[in-house]
């Protein structure tokens, strides 16, 4: 019995040694940014992340606005201070969608829901300026540089189809410039009906 008590007390003790294990290095190649294999994260800059307060009221949006119809604060320095926090790096982004961040129309509009602005970004008044309200071209600039180093990309939403409220009347252009009839009447898809 003695015999098999140390038989198993030496196996037992084999079983414990320590293996020495080679360490094998090896160099990850970065993979190219391919678009198709993109993780997106679409953001509605105005409601994302507020990381500088001093440009919240520009162009004199400071009237009272509907419910959730006037801006909130959102802008570029609270996308890249969650870039730099990690946040999109812990979800798998490698792509930011934002809506746009141009220069809006300044006033507000009262499309049947209270007075609205435009903090969605796609009531454009200029296409080559940014709005302050979400910031300046330099933060524009630090995001592109702050996202490419984490491996994000960023694109910016352009809106060409639908760049002002929806009102019968535009409050921003000269009635001149706006088209308001005839008004036109979807027919069905096989034929297209004259409108002019």
């Amino acid at each position: 019995m003695k015999k098999l008590l140390v038989v198993l007390i030496a196996f037992g003790l084999v079983g414990c040694e320590e293996k020495k294990q080679k360490t094998v290095t090896s160099q990850i190649k970065e993979a190219p940014f391919v678009w198709e294999g993109a993780t997106i994260y679409f953001l509605l800059t105005d409601r994302f992340q507020n990381g500088d307060t001093s440009n919240d009221v520009n162009f004199n949006r400071n009237e009272p606005a509907g419910t959730l119809r006037g801006f909130e604060g959102g802008d570029i320095k609270g996308v890249i201070q969650k870039i730099e926090e990690g946040y999109f790096t812990k979800l798998g982004i490698n792509a930011i969608w934002m809506t746009p961040v141009v220069e809006q129309i300044h006033g507000g509009t009262n499309e049947g829901t209270g007075l609205t602005y435009a903090f969605h970004g796609y009531w454009i008044k200029d296409w080559t300026a940014l709005d302050p309200n979400f910031g300046t071209l330099g933060d524009l600039e630090k995001l592109v540089q702050v996202a490419h180093a984490k491996g994000i990309r960023i694109l910016l939403d352009a809106v060409v189809n639908h760049t002002g409220p929806v009102t019968d009347e535009d409050p921003v252009w000269p009635e001149d410039w706006v088209r308001t009839g005839p008004q036109c009447t979807y027919d069905n898809y096989e034929h297209t009906v004259s409108c002019t």
